[in-house]
């Protein structure tokens, strides 16, 4: 049966492989971005899901209630109401605390923590009269534990898993799940832009698997998490890292005895 889903920063990256792995399952999405450009080449690409009436777009800056509030509005016209809603906009700014802005500590936390805050209570309403919902947010490894350079991006994340695991508790009785995915570096634009060859090697080399993850491996967990497949997860936030998180960082050691 088809669903009716809701992705935020659907034009790039993660969200933008989500976007199109529901459409290729049947499903209706609705896609924010704050850029219409790279909207408006997102749907040129897939016109055929969009003539089918089973493509939207809408401009939303996700931590503007007057934003999100439209969107609501648009959803409940074009879709009639929201099945899974997913959290992907984001941004990071790297930077040591004591050269950090206020400026930039306060877009950080309002993109990646206050966006997912308004998407969620202004999509709830809707979810509890239907009784039935889910809500997947993205979230990183830097949500998990702590990263070099990223002291006020770690601190966002780690908002976002709480709140998570918070609100699955609060929703979970009205028909309502809650989860988050946390991967570690993956192949987006977001973390590409800027990365020399030296710095991906160093994440490549740390990481058990050998390599970063892809956008396309992401948004099949989230697929995963928003089907009912995967019904008796709710509060989860799953790593998605290649082991990286299950590894001390300590040395390999082959000796026999």
């Amino acid at each position: 049966m088809s669903k009716r889903i809701v992705i935020t920063g659907g034009n790039s990256g993660i969200g933008r492989e989500a976007v199109q792995k529901f459409l290729e399952q049947g499903d209706k999405v609705v896609f924010t971005s704050r850029s219409t450009k790279l909207a408006e080449e997102m749907l040129h690409e897939l016109n055929s899901f969009s003539e089918s009436n089973r493509l939207y777009f809408f401009q939303c800056d996700s931590s503007k209630s007057d934003d999100v509030k439209s969107l609501v509005s648009y959803t409940e016209e074009k879709l009639g109401g929201c099945d899974t809603l997913v959290n992907c906009a984001g941004i990071f700014i790297g930077g040591e605390v004591h050269e950090f802005s206020e400026e930039d500590f306060d877009l950080q936390m309002n993109v990646n923590v206050k966006g997912i805050f308004l998407t969620s209570k202004y999509f709830l309403p809707g979810m509890l009269e239907q009784k039935s919902g889910s809500i997947v947010n993205v979230s990183s490894i830097c949500g998990i534990s702590g990263g070099y350079n990223c002291a006020v991006y770690s601190t966002s994340k780690a908002a976002v898993n709480n709140l998570t695991r918070s609100m699955a508790l609060d929703y979970m009785h009205k028909g309502i799940r809650v989860n988050a995915v946390c991967p570690s570096a993956t192949e987006t634009k977001m973390f590409m832009t800027g990365t020399t060859q030296e710095v991906l090697d160093i994440f490549t080399g740390n990481n058990p698997s050998g390599r970063i993850g892809t956008p396309s491996e992401v948004a099949d967990l989230i697929l995963f998490l928003a089907s009912e497949k995967a019904s008796y997860i709710n509060g989860a936030c799953i790593s998605i890292d290649g082991g990286l998180s299950a590894w001390t960082g300590e040395g390999r050691q082959d000796k026999a005895e």
